[in-house]
C-alpha cells in the first residue's frame, strides 16, 4: 500500500485545543496522539487537496504567544495507506443556531426535506439547514470557534441586503448567509485555491454565492456598501479592515468579526473600533476566541 506524505505538528499539550482548530482550516483533518507533555498532530494536506505549505506559514497561523511559539515541532514525513478512516472522526455534524454543518458521508439532519428539518433549534426559530462541506477542498469546516461565533452572530437577526464574507476559505460563512436568506452574497479570498473551494461548495449546496480573489486592500469599496461584512481573520488584517472602512466613509450594515483571542487582542479591537467610529453591540466567547458584532455609531 503506498505511502503518503503527511506533516506532523506538534505542541504542548496544554494548547492542543487551540492548535488543533486553528490547523484544521490550512491543513485539513488530522490524526492525533499525546506523549510526554506534547500534542502530536498529523495531517495530510497532499490528500485533502492543500499541497505544501511553508512551515513559516503553519507556524504564523497559530496564536502570538511565546509559550506555544517558541516550542513547535514541525516534521515531513510519510505515513502507510490505511489512515483515512481516523481522521474523519475530527470532522462530524455541528448545529449552530439554524445550521446543521456535515461532511458528505453524514446523513442530513433528521426529517430533512429539501435541506430543511423541522424542530425548535433553540433560538426561537424552527427549521434546520443543511449545510455539507467536503474536507478535501475545505479551508474551514466550521469546527473552529470562530466559525461558529459568526456564524451565531449572523442569525441574530433576520436576513436582510447583500453579505461580504471577506477571507472566505471554505465559503462556509458566505454559504449559510445565502441559505439563511441573505442577497446577494459575495465572497473573496486571496488564495485561488480557497476560492476555487468556495465555489464548488457553494455549487454542490446549491446556492448562489460569488466567490473572487482579492486582497483585503485590493477589494473594490463598492463591495462593503450596504453590506454585512463577515471577517472571520486575525487580529492584523481585522484592523486593516476597520482602518480602511472608516477612512472610506463606506456606509455598512453590521461588521462580524473574529479570529480574535480573548483578552488584549479583544481589548485591541474593541479599542480600535471605538476610534473609528464603531461600536460594538454583542460578543459571543468560546474557548479562547471572541467574536464581535460592530456597526457603525449612531
Amino acid at each position: 500500500m503506498p505511502a503518503d506524505p503527511a506533516v506532523r505538528v506538534s505542541v504542548p499539550e496544554a494548547w492542543a485545543e487551540v492548535a488543533g482548530a486553528v490547523l484544521v482550516d490550512l491543513l485539513g483533518p488530522f490524526q492525533e496522539l499525546d506523549e510526554g507533555g506534547m500534542h502530536h498532530m498529523i495531517f495530510y494536506p497532499f490528500r485533502h487537496g492543500v499541497g505544501f505549505v511553508e512551515d513559516e506559514r503553519i507556524v504564523a497561523e497559530l496564536p502570538d504567544d511565546p509559550s506555544l511559539r517558541g516550542r513547535v515541532d514541525i516534521e515531513r514525513l510519510l505515513v502507510p495507506g490505511g489512515w483515512e478512516e481516523g481522521w474523519k472522526d475530527h470532522f462530524k455534524p455541528i448545529t449552530v443556531g439554524r445550521a446543521y454543518i456535515r461532511p458528505p458521508w453524514e446523513a442530513p439532519p433528521p426529517g430533512a426535506a429539501g435541506g430543511c428539518a423541522s424542530g425548535d433549534t433553540g433560538n426561537g426559530q424552527t427549521g434546520l439547514f443543511d449545510v455539507v462541506l467536503t474536507p478535501g477542498l475545505a479551508f474551514g469546516t466550521g469546527l473552529h470557534p470562530t466559525t461558529r461565533g459568526v456564524l451565531e452572530l449572523l442569525q441574530d437577526e433576520s436576513p436582510s441586503g447583500p453579505v461580504v464574507d471577506v477571507g472566505t476559505g471554505s465559503g462556509i460563512l458566505a454559504i449559510c448567509a445565502a441559505k439563511l436568506g441573505f442577497a446577494p452574497v459575495l465572497a473573496f479570498d486571496n488564495d485561488p485555491l480557497a476560492v476555487t473551494a468556495a465555489r464548488s461548495n457553494a455549487a454542490g449546496n446549491g446556492v448562489e454565492v460569488r466567490a473572487e480573489q482579492s486582497d483585503l486592500e485590493e477589494a473594490p469599496l463598492g463591495w462593503f456598501e450596504g453590506a454585512t461584512i463577515l471577517a472571520n481573520l486575525t487580529l492584523g488584517p481585522v484592523l486593516a479592515l476597520l482602518s480602511r472602512l472608516s477612512e472610506s466613509g463606506v456606509v455598512f450594515q453590521r461588521l462580524l468579526v473574529s479570529g480574535i483571542l480573548a483578552g488584549d487582542q479583544e481589548a485591541s479591537v474593541a479599542a480600535e473600533a471605538d476610534r473609528q467610529g464603531f461600536e460594538v453591540v454583542r460578543r459571543v466567547h468560546e474557548t479562547e476566541w471572541v467574536s464581535m458584532d460592530l456597526r457603525p455609531r449612531a
